[in-house]
């Protein structure tokens, strides 16, 4: 956890200080670079929506609120530099990170500012916005039915982040998806999309609403409460799943390299191990696509030779991806 690190005395004011009043400094962000290219995406389609922009915690777009929240680590370079540290990956860092999420959350405001969610072929083509939001959900990687936009399948979280992101790649200028799509059922989802958006041009939203959510200037909580929180929330599924039995198959040493052998025996292994769990193919990647890091940060290489490595090799993975569906480390955390 964050509070068990060591800080300088620099670093440790800047835990403490509030997060109403961490310094922001807006002009020169990619953030707002992208801002200003999205609005020039949505005037070139013929869509007259000026929807507005707040620093929060968070990427989102509450519902009713025709505007976007950004997190404020992209505008302030300190903290930035902690969310990547801490947590890993700062969401929206890169400009074509930035406009993905952008596109998105804007997918969520437009449809507010309209009214859309309401017609009866919207519910009929990407499901009922009034479905329970899930805590979690489990990703179809080879659905045809969803577009690809953000990580982790997130079309198929729930009908409204399925609109979201289909509104997304239906605005990017590079996305080709006429063509990408054409042999998808997530096609008829874009056409849709095309289609309202076509209706709505020259047309003014119906609300503007200037209202934002849990905005910087209103969080009091430290910066060290913020990024506690966040660790915890992403540790949540992340209990060791290989532990000590991976030093039965692989050791530290000069042998064979254990991520080169993981490679050229990958296909054959993801199918011995998929009969021995009835478990979905996508799911044994993940679980090897974990092994393979590991090996990777450690340097591991066999512990034995090639042909007395496979069978231990089959059984560990087996056992890890049972226990890694038990875990619930093959759902996506909402």
């Amino acid at each position: 956890m964050v509070k068990h690190l060591k800080y300088d005395p620099d670093l440790r004011s800047f835990l403490r200080t509030p997060l109403c009043q961490i310094p922001l400094k807006k002009r020169g962000s990619i953030a707002l670079k992208c801002l200003r290219q999205v609005r020039q995406e949505l005037k070139s389609k013929g869509i007259n929506f000026n929807f507005h922009y707040w620093a929060s915690d968070d990427w989102f777009c509450p519902d009713g609120i025709t505007g976007v929240a950004i997190p404020f680590y992209l505008f302030n370079e300190q903290a930035l530099t902690l969310e990547q540290k801490y947590i890993g990956h700062a969401e929206g860092k890169t400009e074509e990170e930035c406009l993905k999420l952008i596109r998105h959350e804007l997918g969520h405001a437009i449809d507010n500012a309209f009214h859309l969610r309401d017609c009866e072929e919207r519910r009929e083509i990407f499901g009922d916005h009034r479905l329970k939001y899930p805590k979690e959900y489990i990703k179809k990687p080879f659905s045809r039915s969803y577009v690809l936009h953000l990580g982790d399948n997130y079309a198929q979280a729930h009908p409204e982040e399925d609109w979201a992101e289909t509104f997304a790649v239906w605005l990017d200028p590079k996305s080709n998806w006429k063509e990408k799509y054409k042999d998808w059922k997530a096609l008829k989802k874009l056409e849709y999309v095309d289609s309202i958006m076509t209706g709505l041009r020259g047309k003014r939203a119906k609300t503007i609403c200037r209202d934002t959510l849990d905005e910087i200037s209103t969080l009091g909580i430290s910066y060290k409460c913020y990024l506690s929180r966040k660790v915890k929330n992403k540790s949540k599924y992340k209990a060791p799943l290989f532990k000590k039995n991976i030093n039965r198959v692989f050791s530290s040493g000069k042998r064979i390299n254990a991520l080169s052998y993981l490679k050229v025996h990958e296909r054959e292994i993801c199918i011995r191990v998929a009969k021995n769990t009835n478990q979905y193919h996508y799911i044994i990647k993940d679980v090897m696509r974990e092994l393979k890091n590991e090996c990777r940060e450690r340097n591991l290489t066999l512990r034995h030779t090639r042909r007395e490595t496979h069978a231990p090799l089959i059984n560990m993975l087996s056992k890890s991806t049972l226990q890694y569906v038990k875990q619930g480390k093959h759902k996506v955390i909402m």
